[in-house]
């Protein structure tokens, strides 16, 4: 019989309601381990009472966080474990704390040294990947490239096939302008970029179409995986859609790496009003990731 997925939960800022959420998670996953502030281990349960009253961002919670996360990524990267579950974190804080990242899909790929990680995000049938991730939305239209939107086709095609059992998935493209720029009327991203992306796709057997307009192609759901130009078009879809049971997942990285869809709560963490179902089943898409890979699909 094939041993468990060996996953990490690291428990996220610990003034939010990363600890409450993580020791739900353990109770669904016995088999998962906590990484975090040592205070945390004896009692995670009553951790809370410890914490500082405030809350809010601080240097002290994001260096905290930081931690657990360099621990996790270093066991991973060992061979120790297969899979790390983050809960949330404080960009706010990380930067008080000195830390460069904006989150924890770059501060994963700069440890792993992978170029173009792919933020996706999966809820039941529902699937979507970005282009660009965390960046003003001023610089958006120049970090749409050829080659990034190729990467996340690319990556999603693989992690529907490998991870999901779609054979030859349909990858629906969102354009960039609004109406997928009409033809050039509202943009030309759609033609000099993101459509030659699509065509190179086609040519190495995905099936891609597009550039779809995004204010009607989510409404339509007649795809197997979208991928959205920037952050807010695909996230707005997929919090309206799945707001509870939506997962994060790092594409692209040389372990499984999850997280739940929401941010750090501060104003009630710590009250018992946490919601963990995105968090458990961001611990359940990778532990069934993990057991995916074991039975030979790699991506």
């Amino acid at each position: 019989m094939p041993r468990a997925p060996r996953l990490l939960i690291t428990l996220g800022d610990p003034l939010g309601v990363g600890p409450e959420i993580a020791a739900a998670a353990k109770k669904a996953f016995p088999h998962a381990r906590l990484v975090g502030p040592r205070a945390f281990h004896a009692d995670i349960e009553t951790a809370c009472e410890a914490l500082p009253k405030r809350r809010g961002p601080c240097a002290e919670a994001g260096a905290a966080a930081m931690a657990a996360l360099r621990m996790a990524a270093g066991m991973c990267q060992g061979g120790e474990a297969d899979a790390v579950v983050t809960a949330p974190i404080s960009k706010e804080a990380l930067k008080l704390a000195g830390e460069p990242f904006p989150g924890h899909t770059e501060f994963f790929a700069k440890v792993c040294a992978v170029r173009r990680p792919v933020m996706a995000f999966s809820a039941g049938d529902l699937f979507v990947s970005l282009v660009t991730i965390h960046i003003p939305l001023k610089r958006v239209p120049m970090a749409v490239t050829r080659e990034a939107v190729l990467s996340a086709i690319e990556r999603t095609d693989a992690a529907l096939r490998e991870w999901f059992g779609k054979s030859r998935p349909h990858i629906a493209v969102c354009g960039l302008n609004p109406h997928a720029g009409e033809g050039g009327i509202f943009g030309r991203e759609e033609i000099k970029v993101i459509g030659p992306a699509i065509e190179e796709a086609r040519k190495k057997n995905i099936d891609a179409t597009g550039p779809h307009p995004a204010d009607s192609l989510f409404a339509k759901r007649d795809f197997d995986g979208a991928v959205a130009m920037y952050h807010d078009q695909g996230l707005v879809a997929v919090k309206a859609l799945a707001w509870k049971t939506a997962v994060n997942v790092t594409l692209g990285l040389p372990f499984v790496r999850t997280s739940p869809d929401h941010g750090t709560a501060f104003d009630i963490a710590g009250s018992g009003k946490a919601d963990p179902t995105s968090m458990i089943e961001a611990v359940k898409l990778a532990d069934r990731i993990v057991r995916a890979k074991a039975k030979g699909n790699l991506f």
